[in-house]
């Protein structure tokens, strides 16, 4: 199954891009602003913008650039995403970051077409979101696709996120531990937010995005970091986003941030086994 998701993202990857981004002049406030009229006008609603450069700044030092997270509120299309294939949350609620310095600021989001196609759910409600955010960064400027640099190895059997079945568990238990757990391991926290039958998680660990953006500004569609939880019967599936999907973006393979995504993956791991679960695969 996931071989036959891999070829169709191989292709797709031809025609499609996995973020949008746009060039805006002006200071990081008046881009800010723009960006989230624009999102308004499009129809989708900003929930709340993390200040994450500052955040980074505080814990590593000067040298980020100014990085601001618009996380927007999860409406139908998301929660369509999430209820037909629960690793759509590995994106979900979407996130539009604005990065840059000096009067020139980049802002993105994720391309929907290619991960959710590959999922199998981008069609009905989940192509408007895709619609209305493209459309969002149009008003700001001419928008470029960012396409993958490298496709995934379909013989590898990596999946876009990491799963893992608890038995006899219940979602609100498992969403506490993971918390717990990831507070434990020092990564910050925000509220967590419910996407249709999922739980998200969005965790951010400043060291990991501070190599991670320097390399690849457009990572910044995936941040924060999301884990999920949702109830399958009277057991729960738990998941994360596969960090090593990112070296797939352009300059991330043979950078500093391989080894950041390698860390990343052990630590999300650790905490996944912490909930007593197995790893699960679809179909299983």
């Amino acid at each position: 199954m996931m071989r036959k998701l891999f070829a169709l993202l191989a292709l797709l990857g031809l025609a499609s891009a996995q973020s949008l981004v746009v060039e805006v002049r002006g200071s990081l406030e008046e881009v800010e602003a723009k960006a989230l009229q624009a999102l308004e006008a499009s129809g989708l609603e900003p929930d709340r913008v993390l200040n994450l450069g500052e955040q980074v700044r505080q814990v590593t030092g000067p040298g980020f650039p100014d990085y601001r997270l618009i996380v927007l509120k999860p409406e139908e299309g998301s929660v369509e995403a999430v209820s037909k294939n629960p690793m759509a949350a590995i994106v979900l609620p979407p996130t539009v970051f604005v990065t840059g310095e000096k009067g020139r600021y980049t802002v993105g989001t994720l391309d929907g077409r290619l991960l959710f196609s590959m999922l199998g759910v981008y069609e009905g409600e989940v192509e408007r979101p895709t619609w209305r955010l493209e459309a969002a960064l149009v008003r700001l400027g001419p928008v470029k696709r960012v396409p993958p640099a490298l496709m995934p190895d379909p013989k590898s059997g990596m999946m876009p996120a990491l799963l893992y079945r608890v038995p006899s568990a219940k979602a609100e238990d498992v969403v506490l531990l993971v918390e717990s757990e990831l507070t434990a391991n020092g990564l910050n926290l925000l509220p967590n937010v419910k996407v249709g039958p999922a739980t998200v998680i969005m965790p951010c660990k400043s060291e990991w995005a501070r190599i991670m953006f320097l390399t690849q500004p457009a990572g910044g569609f995936a941040a924060p970091c999301r884990f999920f939880a949702m109830q399958m019967g009277g057991d729960v599936l738990v998941g994360a986003i596969e960090p090593m999907l990112m070296t797939i973006m352009p300059g991330v393979m043979g950078s500093p941030a391989v080894a950041m995504l390698q860390e990343a993956k052990k630590v999300m791991t650790d905490i996944l086994d912490a909930t007593g679960g197995k790893p699960y695969r679809p179909g299983q």
